[in-house]
């Protein structure tokens, strides 16, 4: 919901430390390292290491937007773009599974909480992959991407602050997921109808 807006704030910084880490890591590097700190997250929220799983989780979320700056200091390729929205998935469900298998009362929301990310992960990608092929022209500005954004309730920003939320307080687990569900099945409702409405 405010990743365009955020990122108006973020890429200056970003963009500064990429100009100097593309003289030793290519974009693909970045996001690789980005993934290895999302699975260290989620190994260390199995073994209830919550400190750990908040460092490695912002050490992901830093990479996950570092990869983007240096491929577009550089050359964008559809690979980069492939590989970045694959583990992102692989990580924000990773996160999920961790604390289900962690904890017995987790189980059950955390299965919940999948196949709403289902929903969400899917709407997003299906109207990535058409929305080309339909020449639709955008209004505002946004930041190139390899692929087209469907904007939501839960973008990255929220996944993320809901992430964080249930490392600082991973007592409260079920209490955060729910909401988040709620906010997952609102998105891909949401999502659904308004492509519905574009392309009918």
């Amino acid at each position: 919901m405010f990743d365009r807006k955020i990122q108006l704030y973020t890429q200056k910084p970003l963009i500064f430390l990429g100009n100097f880490l593309k003289k030793f890591l290519n974009a693909n590097q970045i996001t690789f390292i980005g993934f290895i700190f999302g699975f260290l997250m989620c190994m260390s929220i199995f073994y209830n290491h919550y400190s750990s799983a908040i460092i490695f989780l912002l050490l992901n979320r830093f990479f996950d937007g570092l990869d983007g700056v240096v491929a577009r200091l550089s050359t964008p390729t559809p690979l980069g773009g492939f590989l970045d929205i694959v583990f992102d998935f692989i990580i924000y469900s990773g996160f999920v599974l961790a604390f289900g298998l962690s904890n017995d009362d987790f189980t059950f929301v955390s299965m919940i909480l999948i196949f709403t990310f289902i929903g969400t992960a899917t709407t997003f990608l299906a109207k990535s992959a058409i929305k080309p092929s339909m020449q639709i022209r955008h209004n505002k500005p946004e930041i190139s991407k390899s692929f087209y954004y469907s904007q939501g309730i839960v973008e990255g920003l929220e996944t993320t602050i809901y992430m964080f939320l249930c490392l600082i307080f991973p007592n409260l687990f079920i209490f955060f997921s729910m909401i988040f569900i709620v906010m997952c099945l609102i998105t891909t409702f949401s999502r659904i109808v308004v492509t519905y409405k574009e392309f009918s």
